[in-house]
């Protein structure tokens, strides 16, 4: 896909893909052809992961160490349970009724209170 057809699919101006391509956080596009730019889903999903970063709040600095070292997207901590969100799961599809039953039976499962 094209810069325009990325920037078109996360939603975002192009410039701010290529900011991201230039911070490190995306990596460059592979040439096709003359003038012709090719992003894959790599782009796409590492795209998601930095905006759903960035829309909590986070700096894009702190974005990208973070996302150096893992490709799971940390939603919240508490008493040492860690939520975390795959990086090809767009915020838009998580059912979250479903979620938090799932968690909920794994936490019981795991401390013997179900």
């Amino acid at each position: 896909m094209t810069l325009t057809e990325l920037a078109d699919h996360l939603g975002v101006p192009p410039r701010q893909i290529r900011f991201m391509i230039a911070e490190g956080i995306l990596p460059p596009a592979a040439r096709t052809g003359r003038s012709a730019d090719a992003y894959d889903e790599t782009h796409i999903s590492k795209g998601q992961r930095y905006l759903a970063l960035h829309r909590m709040g986070m700096k894009p600095g702190s974005i990208k160490v973070l996302m150096s070292f893992d490709d799971a997207l940390p939603i919240m901590q508490a008493h040492g349970v860690e939520l975390r969100v795959g990086p090809q799961v767009s915020p838009d599809d998580l059912q979250i009724e479903e979620i938090l039953t799932a968690v909920e039976a794994a936490l019981k499962t795991y401390t013997n209170k179900g």
